[in-house]
């Protein structure tokens, strides 16, 4: 164990890429087919048989995939759609693609993540009921969906929220971007919502470089994704026997390579020892922390399991020693990286001006994004980055 400053930096974040993926994606490159080939409908085929699910997209972003999915819903200029304060701005920018109006719920306190109770209490507040159906107070607009956002892991109440959801004929299309692979009572996420979407960037559970899924039951919805994901081509090249093919929709270029896809694959054959890995290293971190004064350490899903894609603790200031900011520069100080997940929506210049957002309608996500930082976890992190990290943080606050 390193007690004064690590001799290299370790970021709170890195993928980890074995010499099996590295030859998959350079098997790919000298195939000669490196996009929207093979590669991708294997890819689709094997996560389809991991989640247990009906289809799967891929796509080149999660952010492609929320859009795609709310295209596929009929979302437009005079819609709105229900999703948590606390997330990234990809969520609610797929959103505003449309011109529509991304309402928000504020969040339990400890798992960061909508509720029933904080989305009964935005629907009450910010909309009206007209023939069973749910509209915008203020703009009249039609409210579309739900968006639920599994925060760093940690499944919302998808039962819950799929009963509001049915009582006002709305969508659920489920951020699952930190939730590969977290478990839902007797179901891995990817099996609940309408649509769930999964990203695959450089820092998730797995990764594709870029890149993202789209889950869903419904046939005719995967049916549109498939084509709208590639300028609406009723046929990607590598499934058409000639060159004649149709655009039937006005699509997107979101389409995943086959470069990617082969990373993916060869990811998803380790996803659960990256998963494990990285469980192992939250319960280390919770032995550790759990008599440190003033931190609140995140929690096993008491109706799942946590994907352990974050570990988020918070800082009381009333009683830990530092804020977390001050945690976050000392930790920088002996070469150990941090971040924040995440800065609430309505903090954000362009969403608090264009919908005028009230930081008082979100009093536990404010209370979060004063307190809350993410420690160092991933899958090839070693025991002794592990240990530098523990020490770091009990000498920082305890000492």
């Amino acid at each position: 164990m390193n007690q004064q400053i690590r001799k290299t930096f370790l970021p709170f974040a890195l993928p980890s890429i074995s010499e099996d993926a590295i030859d998959s994606v350079t098997e790919v490159l000298r195939s000669g087919w490196i996009t929207s080939g093979p590669k991708v409908k294997q890819f689709e085929a094997d996560f389809s048989d991991f989640l247990g699910c009906d289809h799967s997209i891929a796509v080149s972003s999660a952010t492609a995939g929320l859009h795609l999915a709310l295209e596929a819903i009929g979302m437009d200029k005079n819609s709105a759609a229900i999703t948590s304060s606390v997330t990234f701005t990809a969520t609610t920018e797929a959103i505003c693609y449309f011109q529509a109006e991304p309402i928000l719920t504020d969040v339990d306190p400890l798992s960061n993540n909508m509720t029933v109770a904080t989305l009964e209490a935005s629907i009450d507040k910010f909309c009206t009921i007209r023939s069973g159906k749910l509209y915008l107070k203020n703009s009249k607009k039609l409210v579309k969906a739900i968006l639920p956002v599994h925060i760093a892991g940690s499944s919302c109440d998808m039962e819950g929220i799929i009963s509001v959801a049915k009582k006002y004929n709305l969508y659920v299309i489920e951020d699952a971007a930190h939730a590969f692979p977290a478990v839902y009572k007797d179901k891995l996420i990817g099996n609940w919502g309408d649509f769930t979407v999964f990203s695959f960037y450089a820092t998730k559970g797995i990764t594709t470089g870029e890149g993202g899924m789209v889950s869903t039951k419904h046939s005719k919805h995967a049916d549109r994704i498939r084509r709208t994901r590639l300028h609406g081509i009723n046929k990607i090249a590598y499934d058409r026997p000639s060159w004649y093919y149709e655009v039937t929709d006005a699509g997107f270029k979101y389409n995943m390579t086959d470069i990617s896809a082969a990373l993916g694959i060869s990811q998803l054959k380790d996803a659960n020892f990256f998963w494990e890995r990285r469980r192992a290293i939250a319960k280390a971190y919770a032995e550790a922390f759990c008599n440190i004064p003033g931190m609140k350490l995140p929690q096993e899903d008491k109706n799942g399991v946590h994907s352990w894609h974050l570990y988020r603790i918070e800082l009381d200031p009333n009683h830990a020693k530092m804020g977390r900011d001050s945690l976050a520069e000392e930790l920088k100080d002996r070469n150990i990286g941090s971040s924040l997940h995440f800065i609430p929506i309505f903090e954000h210049p362009y969403y608090r001006k264009k919908f005028q957002y009230d930081r008082e309608d979100f009093p536990a996500a404010c209370k979060m994004y004063d307190r809350c930082l993410s420690l160092p976890l991933f899958a090839g992190m070693n025991d002794d980055d592990v240990d530098d990290v523990i020490y770091a943080v009990k000498n920082i606050l305890e000492n």
